[in-house]
């Protein structure tokens, strides 16, 4: 007969098996089924951006393209829907003026300067129309909630623009609109260490909310979204990419890309567990495949 202790032993080893089986099965990815473009090209974070051309200008666009590397930007949508290229929810930061992006219609948005220069807030029309398909870019959908006009309005300027493009989000119901409405494109879920975020929660949060808000957090944190929206690939901090989740993520096949990699020294420990980088603040050896690629051009 068992005894108690064993029993309770068994229970244990049953529950420890299930959870890690569930791990397995919520974090699972949807790698794409052959080799693609994704991993042949570094992201520029924002554009190439600089002291003299603001981060998500036109200008920074155009020094990427110049140097021949990929683009990461970020979209909103303004208050009357118009989609422009801007990272933060809120103006200030980058403009000086303190207000929500959403809050705002795109002729108010237009008045405003970036970083003092004088250069304006770009919409996602007039970047694509200076990139012109000449690199891949890396769209990250800033969303807080269910997926809708903003997800279908992309979609649909982007199947019109006809150059190569991945989008990403924080968001597992943005990149769940994509798996579900649009599953040719590729599409990739964003994460990194939540642990810091509950000291940003608003001082009036309800202790219920802020329980079940941190809870959310950590299941994006491990990934645990990925059932929702079976990303084809990952975009995790360049600081975690090492973890034990990534590593398993990446041996089955999903590309790891590594964010925001910010200086040579972790540039060299990222790419040991990545399959690209998204990064600023210092210009990475172009890859020989594009190389090549530029000579042909």
């Amino acid at each position: 007969m068992f005894s108690e202790v064993s029993i309770v032993s068994l229970v244990l080893a049953a529950i420890a098996a299930a959870v890690l089986i569930l791990d397995r099965v919520m974090t699972k990815a949807a790698p794409p089924a052959e080799k693609t473009w994704l991993t042949d090209y570094q992201y520029a974070h924002r554009g190439l951006h600089n002291e003299q051309y603001p981060e998500n200008s036109l200008p920074a666009f155009a020094n990427a393209v110049k140097h021949g590397f990929a683009i990461e930007l970020d979209v909103h949508r303004t208050r009357d829907g118009v989609i422009v290229v801007f990272h933060d929810p809120n103006l200030k930061r980058m403009t000086g003026v303190d207000g929500r992006i959403k809050d705002y219609t795109f002729a108010e948005l237009r008045k405003l300067r970036l970083k003092g220069t004088q250069y304006k807030i770009p919409t996602l029309r007039e970047t694509l129309l200076l990139i012109k398909g000449q690199v891949p870019l890396l769209i990250e959908i800033k969303r807080k909630g269910f997926a809708g006009d903003l997800e279908r309005e992309l979609y649909r300027m982007m199947e019109e623009y006809g150059g190569k493009y991945a989008v990403q989000s924080f968001s597992p119901f943005s990149v769940r609109w994509f798996k579900k409405n649009a599953p040719d494109v590729y599409r990739g879920q964003l994460s990194c260490n939540f642990s810091l975020c509950k000291d940003n929660f608003p001082a009036g949060m309800d202790c219920v909310v802020r329980f079940f808000l941190s809870k959310l957090l950590l299941v994006v944190q491990r990934l645990g979204v990925n059932f929702i929206c079976r990303p084809n690939f990952i975009s995790y901090e360049c600081q975690k990419v090492d973890s034990r989740l990534i590593r398993r993520l990446r041996r089955s096949g999903a590309p790891i890309f590594a964010w925001t990699v910010r200086t040579r020294e972790e540039y060299e420990r990222a790419r040991q567990y990545t399959d690209s980088i998204i990064f600023e603040n210092f210009t990475p050896k172009k890859r020989p495949v594009l190389q090549e690629q530029n000579k042909v051009g």
